[in-house]
């Protein structure tokens, strides 16, 4: 630091700034403008094909949904409750909804007393466990679906 010019006392700097107390970390992240030119060069629409990745990328965890709500079948309404929307657009969001929606199947609640028991009968969990075992699977179709639109993936 250039101490010209002041007047008595410390530089705060100088100070603050000693080998000694030096405790700062930087934090970085750089790479934007060539990732931005390889998404240009791709020619593509990042959203349609980000759209593509997050529809069949649930379709793993839909079919472990649908054969756990199968194998539970006594009236039918939990299967009748088993949901995945269209594509959904909110601001930069693209995504899909999937689950057990009591909308149409009011009766698909009952679905919560398989997945967590009651004081008699055990649980039997299909709606966590279809979540939790396929987030790899996800993952797999999502980049290798994002790869083939041309978007550039890590």
């Amino acid at each position: 630091l250039d101490h010209e010019g002041e007047t008595g006392g410390e530089c705060l700097m100088s100070r603050l700034m000693t080998p000694s107390n030096l405790k700062t970390v930087r934090f970085e992240v750089s790479g934007f403008d060539e990732y931005l030119k390889k998404i240009q060069a791709a020619g593509r629409n990042v959203e349609e094909v980000a759209a593509q990745a997050v529809k069949a990328s649930v379709q793993p965890i839909y079919q472990d949904l649908k054969d756990w709500v199968d194998d539970h079948k006594l009236t039918g309404a939990t299967s009748k409750g088993l949901t995945v929307s269209d594509i959904k657009r909110e601001g930069g969001r693209v995504f899909v909804e999937l689950g057990i929606d009591t909308t149409d199947a009011p009766l698909a609640w009952h679905a919560v007393f398989v997945e967590y028991g009651t004081p008699k009968v055990p649980a039997d969990p299909g709606i966590r466990l279809a979540f939790q075992d396929n987030k790899t699977r996800v993952r797999t179709i999502q980049k290798k679906i994002l790869v083939k639109g041309g978007i550039p993936i890590g």
